[in-house]
């Protein structure tokens, strides 16, 4: 599927803050929403980054599915 670069950085960040281990939370999530404040600045009307986090919520769910089935493939 073909996406525009910054918002598979978004879902990237995202999958990686809810799969890696606690440690690693913080970083994480720093990196996302520095990503997600990035985007919310180039909005117009601008919005904060939480809008831009919920806008892409379907999307987000189907590259998750994506991500699964890639993943099943790889252990088949």
């Amino acid at each position: 599927m073909s996406r525009n670069p910054q918002i598979e950085a978004i879902h990237e960040a995202r999958y990686h803050l809810q799969t890696c281990a606690a440690k690693d939370k913080p970083a994480a999530r720093a990196r996302l929403y520095d990503l997600l404040n990035q985007a919310a600045a180039k909005s117009n009307p601008q919005v904060r980054p939480d809008e831009v986090l919920d806008a892409l919520y379907d999307d987000y769910k189907e590259f998750c599915r994506v991500k699964r089935k890639a993943e099943w493939a790889k252990l088949r």
